[in-house]
């Protein structure tokens, strides 16, 4: 019996994945904390926290480091077309998971922000709004003068991840403060050739372990139960097939430029 495509595909990319783990390993050097203040992640949806970086937000929260989540979109786009919820009832959906995936990982309902910008137009913003979210960007990081910005990589297959990246540099732009940013990927996982790119064009490579916040990392994620199961009567999950296998080692990788 044949292979099905899918499971075939998806059997590649684990391949790919796996030898990318390798090749990362061989080039990272271990993680530090830069300072003694907080950090911040940045997120485009509600659920890129999670699998990015949840290990390092759980193990940072745990060794007493402040820590702060901002989604940037509601999240409000992922299914688009169901017969059943509407965009503002998956807006409140996620919102809700999101919660529960910060319980999961340690942080405090005071430490979960959301900028509520519409789902699926962050990279088509246009520029009075782009130079308003700039604005908040910039007021907000300024106010929590982070050490550490983690977001998303700036080449994730992703428009709005993309577009976050532009964002956050434009806001950054203007402050006086200089946090170290690390990029981690999300959709480079999925296709592995974005974080091949990133093996060799990073400057460094961070490898960060959290064996004892392995099972934290694993409930927030599932917490994201619109996105990883088929929303009935919808018969597939808004995420591909395998795609939280990707993320489910108890190690993280962070890029710095």
């Amino acid at each position: 019996m044949n292979t099905p495509p899918r499971t075939l595909k998806f059997r590649l990319r684990r391949a790919f994945s796996t030898a990318l783990r390798l090749a990362l390993r061989l080039r990272a050097t271990p993680y530090r904390v830069p300072g003694h203040g907080p950090a911040l992640v940045i997120a485009p949806h509600p659920d890129d926290e999670s699998f990015g970086c949840g290990g390092w937000i759980a193990r940072q929260s745990a060794a007493g480091r402040a820590i702060h989540i901002l989604l940037l979109t509601d999240g409000s786009a992922s299914h688009p077309g169901h017969p059943l919820k509407t965009p503002a009832d998956i807006k409140s959906l996620r919102a809700t998971e999101a919660r529960a995936a910060a319980i999961a990982l340690g942080i405090d309902s005071s430490s979960l922000h959301f900028l509520d910008l519409p789902d699926g137009q962050l990279a088509h913003l246009d520029t009075p709004t782009a130079l308003a979210t700039s604005r908040r960007l910039r007021e907000f990081i300024g106010n929590l003068n982070p050490d550490e910005i983690l977001l998303p990589c700036r080449h994730d297959r992703s428009s709005e991840h993309e577009a976050a990246f532009r964002l956050v540099a434009t806001a950054l732009a203007d402050l006086p403060v200089s946090p170290r940013i690390l990029e981690f990927p999300v959709w480079s996982w999925w296709s592995p050739s974005l974080a091949w790119r990133l093996l060799f064009s990073s400057a460094r490579v961070y490898r960060y372990r959290f064996p004892q916040q392995h099972a934290q990392k694993l409930a927030a994620m599932a917490a994201y139960r619109s996105q990883t199961d088929p929303l009935p009567p919808q018969k597939h999950a808004a995420l591909p097939e395998g795609f939280v296998a990707m993320f489910s080692a108890p190690e993280e990788y962070f890029f710095e430029n």
